[in-house]
């Protein structure tokens, strides 16, 4: 059966090919331009139903090595940048639905590959051996690969446990109020409705206790803060960027913080976030600090050329996160998201949600 992705599934194929093509993958900054720091690449190591291991030789040809340690296949590195570059090609011209490439799935037969992804358990999708030129070290790490080539993909998904939960104050509203904004059908005419009234969105507690311990494992202040980002992203003149977010609540300053740079503390605060969503963290599962992605980022660009965000490098994988995310809002009937409701203590509430996207 021939194999069939989307261009995200079949951008980590392309990346695969590019790596061993160029045999070496250069840094990025926070607009994933390319440094002239580069990383050689030693070794990729893909397991499927079996391990294969791809290393490039002095001869220019990338030696394919199965699991018994055997010779698989000897192929040159400009093969690699050939396919490379027609996979490419396919992908840009691909639908938004899945599609098949049956030249580069021909192609993947040969260096033995059989899945579009490779299984895994962790949010690492390549493993691959560099020399760290400025360290000398030669680790073996996971990278999380993305792909501007399709659609946009999330870093962190919404759903119940990422539920906020908060309490309207400052206006007393009756059950036909509650039924009347809800009747507005979206969320910011909705909450400006709210805001309108006379009504202030205090933060009552993050709804899934998991998800709380998280956060707080994180920072003792991060539940208030993601909260009050939420409400500014709720804002009329919110843009949803989570930059654009984090200096709005800077400007308000709701922990006080009297430090000389004020945007730095909140900044500081959200790169923490993205930073371990990106690499390991999710709502439902109790975090331990431990990554999964432990070398950090893979972003393939539009024009087909990868950058590399080093975990080694810590400020630019945060830099890029902070500068590349938004605010997405999730689904008002999957996640109770927006819904005015009165609680058992005749209070009313109302639901936010964090979902965070990269931006195309």
């Amino acid at each position: 059966m021939a194999l069939s992705g989307n261009k995200g599934e079949w951008s980590e194929i392309y990346t695969l090919f590019k790596l061993l093509g160029d045999g070496k993958v250069h840094a990025g900054d926070a607009d994933m331009n390319k440094l002239e720091l580069y990383y050689p690449i030693l070794n990729i190591i893909r397991e499927e139903s079996k391990r294969y291991e791809y290393r490039p030789n002095t001869d220019q040809h990338i030696v394919v090595i199965d699991e018994d340690g055997h010779e698989y296949a000897r192929i040159s590195m400009n093969r690699f940048v050939q396919e490379s570059e027609s996979l490419l090609a396919e992908i840009k011209s691909g639908g938004s639905r899945s599609f098949e490439i049956p030249a580069s799935e021909a192609f993947m037969n040969e260096i033995g590959c059989t899945l579009l992804k490779a299984p895994s358990s962790d949010k690492a999708d390549i493993h691959i051996v560099i020399h760290d030129l400025r360290t000398n070290m030669t680790p073996n790490l996971g990278f999380s690969i993305k792909s501007q080539l399709g659609s946009a993909s999330t870093l962190l998904n919404a759903g119940l446990p990422t539920n906020i939960l908060y309490k309207i104050e400052g206006v007393n509203l009756s059950d036909e109020d509650i039924a009347s904004i809800n009747s507005i059908k979206d969320h910011l005419p909705r909450m400006k409705e709210i805001v309108d009234r006379g009504g202030r969105f205090v933060y009552s507690d993050v709804e899934h206790q998991t998800f709380k311990n998280n956060l707080l494992f994180l920072d003792s202040c991060m539940p208030e803060f993601i909260a009050e980002c939420l409400v500014v992203d709720s804002m009329p003149n919110a843009t949803s960027m989570i930059k654009e977010a984090v200096e709005m609540v800077a400007a308000k300053n709701p922990f006080g913080f009297t430090g000389n740079d004020i945007v730095a503390f909140y900044e500081h605060k959200m790169k923490v976030l993205l930073l371990d969503a990106a690499l390991g963290m999710t709502p439902s599962k109790e975090w331990k600090g431990r990554y999964d992605a432990n070398g950090g980022y893979l972003v393939v660009r539009k024009d087909g050329e990868i950058v590399c965000y080093h975990f080694y490098n810590r400020n630019d994988v945060e830099d890029y996160l902070y500068h590349n995310t938004r605010f997405e809002r999730g689904s008002r009937t999957r996640h109770n998201f927006g819904t005015l409701f009165r609680g058992n203590n005749g209070e009313t509430y109302i639901r936010l949600n964090l979902q965070i996207r990269f931006k195309k």
